[in-house]
């Protein structure tokens, strides 16, 4: 008789909540990777918007045109703002996909751990049957032997 695993089933339902979490984190990873490339690139824009306005304001241009771009990269920078706590709310759910990850993990973790420990011991349960049988043939034999 092959070995079968009484708790088959769950560690089947185990395996896929494990595969599903590890497809949250990896989405909540990105999530937050994409966020904060935003976040660089708006810096970028920030950067090279105020080096501009230095120029222009060098090269003598109008109070009106520098008024706006200053209007712009304020209205930029509650963006950049929101885009912080955007960013903090994607890292909180990163870190509880990883939590539910981890956790999913060890639960599967455990069933096949108790899986493999109950290989072995049928293992060996079938190999002192097998040994049990070659004794009990050896001892007929014998003892066939014995009375010719």
């Amino acid at each position: 008789m092959a070995f079968r695993f009484a708790l088959a089933p769950l560690l089947r339902l185990r395996q896929s909540l494990e595969h599903q979490r590890a497809l949250a984190f990896q989405k909540a990873s990105s999530h937050v990777a994409r966020a904060q490339e935003a976040l660089t690139r708006l810096d970028g824009f920030l950067e090279e918007s105020a080096a501009i306005d230095s120029r222009s304001l060098a090269a003598g241009c109008m109070a009106a045109d520098l008024h706006f771009a200053m209007l712009l990269r304020e209205q930029l920078q509650q963006l950049r703002v929101q885009l912080q706590e955007e960013i903090r709310r994607l890292e909180a759910l990163h870190e509880e996909a990883a939590h539910a990850y981890e956790q999913a993990l060890a639960e599967r973790e455990v069933l096949e751990s108790l899986r493999a420990r109950q290989r072995r011991a049928y293992q060996l349960e079938q190999a002192r049957r097998q040994q049990q049988e070659i004794d009990a043939v050896f001892l007929v034999q014998r003892w066939h032997t014995g009375k010719d």
